[in-house]
């Protein structure tokens, strides 16, 4: 009887020490893949490109409006208009570059893609980066009946989309 009380008491010590051993290895383990998977990877794509556009924007519309003033004096509207034509184009590119601007962030087995002004666009499971289309300047991924463009720029973000092949293993 004794024998077994005994018995008893060392099973319950051995599995209560077990049992310690094996939650403090999980939970150093949950760290370790809270640490990895749950702080997202991030990064900004044509990000140099679109405030290359914003901060010359405002010395190329000043250059420009005073050529227009010279030439209105001149009487030379041809060159006129084509000043106006030049401020309106620089004026719509700079507003493309700005919202061709997209932050990205992956992590685990999803990238979610948001646009300048922070507002999620689209979520994107990692089975669909494996069919993504790599060329020099751009990844381009195709999700359902979407096409969505990721610029490769050496200056930009060459490093950071290495980076992310890299993790979802596609290089």
């Amino acid at each position: 009887m004794f024998q077994h009380i005994i018995q008893e008491l060392i099973t319950k010590a051995i599995t209560q020490q077990t049992e310690k051993i094996i939650e403090k290895k999980t939970k150093k383990q949950i760290k370790k893949e809270e640490v990895y998977f749950q702080k997202p990877h991030l990064f900004i794509s044509n990000y140099y490109q679109a405030y290359a556009f914003l901060l010359t924007l405002p010395f190329l519309l000043i250059i420009l409006t005073l050529c227009m003033i010279i030439q209105f004096k001149n009487n030379h509207l041809d060159m006129v208009i084509i000043c106006v034509l030049l401020i309106l184009l620089l004026i719509t590119v700079t507003y493309k570059q700005n919202h061709k601007k997209l932050m990205i962030a992956y992590w685990q087995d999803i990238l979610i893609i948001y646009n300048a002004k922070g507002t999620q666009l689209i979520q994107i499971p990692a089975y669909y980066l494996k069919q993504a289309i790599i060329k020099p300047n751009k990844l381009i991924i195709p999700y359902h009946q979407e096409t969505w463009v990721i610029q490769i720029n050496k200056h930009d973000n060459l490093k950071e989309v290495e980076e992310m092949l890299t993790y979802f293993q596609l290089l």
